[in-house]
């Protein structure tokens, strides 16, 4: 295990300062700058703007100081949001994100694989017709064109549910976001865990199984899903970034106060750290999630070796 983990961080801490790198140069070529946008300044009062945000040196020198102080916890100043670092912004985003990132995982997991399991023992009946029927239609359809159709039956049409505000984390304010983030995960994960599932039930050590008289239930709880789930461990870091790119759409249609928003002002106004800022932090989990989703591959196939 130890071996796993050391390998996994000698490769993530040079992708993480590539991703620092490019994001940094890449805002940087867009045309414009952060104070373009203002009221026109004498030269002498940009100037100073400039030096005060060391944007007056040469953008060597500019990326050196800003990797310095990255790798040193601090993400710098907001160029827009005056008197708030982008730490701090980050901190008062983030866990309104992560409730709603979390959730939607925690959802796609639990709904994708339970209704893939019963769709392949249920293989070409109505129910595996219905599921997969489904599934499609939620691979087909966006999470963004999903979110105002939803926030129009179950909240403007029934006035079931609230289609706006984060409610201080009351569930209500939730469960539209969650829903519109997650169905489309939960459709692929469902079609992925059927087809593994499919080809589970007609492996040797299953007929092996069933020959020895083994009920069922058991056979399913403690040797199909075990195998099954191999395939939906492997997507987990992917799907889990299909989710956070999504988040940031969702946070908006829903008006919740995550760190979406500043990554979409920050990015219309050029402020160069807090678009760093939110990048780094979506790289930094995705690569996090990517070491858990090797582990767990570890733990649940005997076949792969913890220090391989």
């Amino acid at each position: 295990m130890i071996q796993l983990l050391f390998k996994r961080l000698t490769i993530a801490i040079p992708t993480l300062i590539i991703i620092i790198a490019f994001v940094f140069f890449l805002m940087r070529l867009a045309p414009g700058g952060p104070f373009t946008n203002e009221r026109a300044l004498p030269p002498e009062i940009e100037q100073k703007i400039n030096q005060a945000y060391d944007l007056d040196k040469p953008i060597i020198h500019q990326f050196g100081i800003y990797l310095s102080k990255t790798l040193k916890g601090d993400l710098g100043p907001s160029y827009k949001y005056k008197d708030f670092t982008v730490n701090e912004l980050i901190a008062s985003g983030f866990p309104v994100s992560i409730t709603l990132g979390l959730s939607a995982i925690i959802l796609s997991l639990f709904l994708g694989c339970l209704l893939g399991i019963i769709a392949a023992i249920k293989k070409n009946t109505a129910i595996d017709y219905a599921v997969m029927g489904v599934s499609l239609v939620g691979i087909c359809v966006p999470s963004f064109v999903l979110a105002p159709i939803l926030s129009l039956i179950f909240g403007l049409y029934l006035g079931l549910l609230p289609i706006s505000g984060w409610g201080n984390g009351n569930i209500y304010y939730l469960i539209l976001p969650v829903i519109s983030l997650s169905l489309p995960q939960i459709a692929i994960i469902s079609r992925m865990m059927r087809a593994s599932t499919i080809e589970t039930l007609n492996s040797d050590f299953i007929k092996t199984a069933r020959s020895k008289g083994l009920p069922k239930t058991r056979i399913i709880r403690k040797h199909v899903i075990r195998a099954s789930i191999l395939p939906v461990i492997d997507y987990l870091a992917p799907a889990t970034a299909g989710l956070m790119t999504g988040s940031i759409i969702i946070e908006q249609i829903f008006g919740l106060p995550g760190i979406g928003r500043y990554f979409v002002v920050g990015a219309l106004q050029r402020d160069y750290t807090l678009v760093s800022g939110v990048m780094i932090l979506y790289a930094s989990l995705l690569m996090f999630l990517i070491l858990i989703s090797d582990i767990l591959r570890a733990l649940l196939d005997p076949r792969v070796k913890i220090n391989d």
